[in-house]
């Protein structure tokens, strides 16, 4: 114990002597040096929370402002699109043919003065031996669907059209001689060849047989028993207007004459003589057989 005393002592000692010299010290100076190394540093961070309080302003300006669609994304460009339709696809491909495509251009021909029988599929194979023909339209009327007696016709190259021209004019076919002449592009109507494909039938079959079952099928009335079709408007008002007429001649005659009064009663006896008479037939009578003499 003696011995390790001393040595607490001294450890001590030692520790409180430390702990006093750390007290002591005292920092060093900054130098000129050192502030004038920091104070940049303190100006850039001040010009960089400038900027970020800048950044701050424009992204609230940017969110108060209304938005601006963006580009539509690829799903929506897929729905924008047609669907692939019968009809879609016949619209794409008259387009494409419309569309003027490099070298020579097309050739339009007008056809006049031609015959009866001399239709669309004649036209088509017998021009087709002078080239390409990819659109021709004849011209027929919308009532009756006969033809107008000229066409139009275009070709593929435009030297073609104009030898078609020079050779089919004035050239006789089926007892009619033609007239063909060469359409320049700026003449022609930009729908010239709208509803090419088009067949315009005769309506007049149509109309004819339509009338004719609004006429027939009228809906009848049951007048004395019997049923009689019904009247139509126009000819309820074509009566009336016979009715004044005669009346207003009669009235200017001086002639007293009840004219509703002898209608009606001609209407009785029509209906009268249409209905059917049965006549009764006799029987003739059977003659008696003579009793035979007795011999």
């Amino acid at each position: 114990l003696q011995q390790a005393l001393p040595r607490l002592a001294g450890g001590v000692a030692a520790m409180v002597g430390k702990k006093a010299t750390k007290k002591g010290k005292v920092k060093p100076k900054a130098s000129k040096a050192s502030k004038a190394s920091k104070a940049p540093k303190a100006q850039k961070a001040e010009g960089d929370g400038e900027a970020k309080a800048k950044v701050a302003k424009v992204a609230k300006a940017e969110d108060s402002e209304p938005k601006v669609d963006q580009e539509p994304s690829v799903a929506a460009q897929e729905k924008a699109k047609p669907r692939k339709t019968k009809a879609n696809r016949l619209k794409e491909a008259m387009e494409a043919e419309e569309e003027p495509k490099e070298g020579e251009p097309k050739g339009v021909v007008y056809l006049g003065h031609i015959p009866d029988g001399f239709f669309e599929q004649q036209i088509k194979k017998y021009f087709s031996q002078f080239g390409d023909v990819t659109r021709f339209k004849l011209a027929r009327s919308r009532k009756t669907g006969g033809s107008k007696g000229y066409a139009f016709i275009e070709f593929r190259q435009e030297s073609v059209a104009k030898i078609v021209a020079q050779t089919m004019n004035k050239y006789i076919l089926g007892n009619k001689t033609l007239v063909c002449t060469f359409k320049p592009r700026e003449e022609c109507h930009p729908k010239l060849f709208s509803g090419w494909r088009e067949e315009i039938s005769d309506p007049r079959p149509a109309k004819r047989a339509k009338h004719m079952l609004g006429f027939n099928d009228r809906p009848s009335v049951e007048v004395d028993g019997q049923a009689v079709p019904q009247m139509t408007d126009e000819q309820v008002k074509r009566r009336d207007s016979q009715k004044k007429k005669m009346k207003a001649k009669l009235k200017q005659l001086e002639v007293d004459y009840d004219i509703d009064e002898v209608l009606e009663g001609a209407a009785d006896d029509e209906a009268e003589a249409e209905e059917p008479e049965v006549k009764q037939t006799k029987l003739p009578k059977k003659k008696k057989r003579r009793a035979a003499s007795s011999t």
